[in-house]
């Protein structure tokens, strides 16, 4: 599947010449509370209704629009669009021609959906996410740990620690629901438990993280 492919044509496009009043018709008809603003067939950034609610008079032109870097080509992969999403920390992606010109906008909910759907991230299992040094890095050594606390991974992913250029994130799906424990071997192992979300809820703190990734990706 390729960021084309993904295309919600359903979302409108703003011009840079337009008034703010023909934005904020546009958010309430569509209920979308940021839209793509194009300029000569190029895609500029969003706008967001916070930023126009008490400028009805004005153009688009006069604001500095928000995640100009919020683009990707019409071929890349849907990876690319999640990794740009979570880079610039955007509910929609603008797609471009193979020329730069704005083909449309992609909400970040869909291709998480698209990621979910097909991958074992569907199957029944929490999920923990871990902040280490690279240099610390060892699956066979944290899937042993793991395993010692009855469980298996079932699928690893690393990516950059948003937080520190110099450590990873480690996001373990596991085939156990309840992590309460595996939580409790792994920090008692050294290990540093960035995230972790699990539909099995011990307590109200679990609650709220699952709650956030949940309004996450239905952003």
């Amino acid at each position: 599947m390729i960021a084309k492919d993904l295309i919600d044509y359903g979302i409108p496009l703003l011009k840079s010449e337009d008034k703010v009043s023909r934005a904020l018709d546009l958010m309430e008809e569509f209920e979308y509370a940021r839209l793509p603003v194009v300029k000569d067939g190029y895609y500029a950034g969003f706008l967001a209704e916070g930023m126009i609610r008490n400028h009805n008079g004005e153009q688009i032109n006069d604001f500095s629009l928000l995640g100009e870097n919020g683009e990707i080509d019409q071929s890349s992969h849907y990876y690319d669009l999640i990794k740009c999403a979570l880079e610039f920390d955007l509910p929609l992606i603008a797609i471009k021609d193979h020329q730069g010109f704005y083909l449309g906008a992609v909400p970040t909910a869909s291709a998480f959906e698209m990621f979910v759907t097909g991958s074992v991230l569907r199957m029944p299992g929490g999920i923990i996410v871990l902040s280490l040094n690279y240099r610390d890095y060892s699956l066979s050594e944290i899937g042993r740990i793991i395993e010692n606390g009855d469980a298996k991974i079932i699928n690893s992913q690393m990516s950059m620690d948003p937080n520190d250029n110099s450590k990873i994130w480690l996001t373990l799906k596991l085939n156990k629901e309840d992590i309460s424990h595996l939580i409790s071997i792994l920090e008692f192992s050294g290990y540093q438990v960035e995230r972790h979300f699990s539909a099995h809820l011990n307590n109200e703190n679990t609650q709220e993280r699952y709650d956030s990734l949940m309004n996450y990706l239905k952003i």
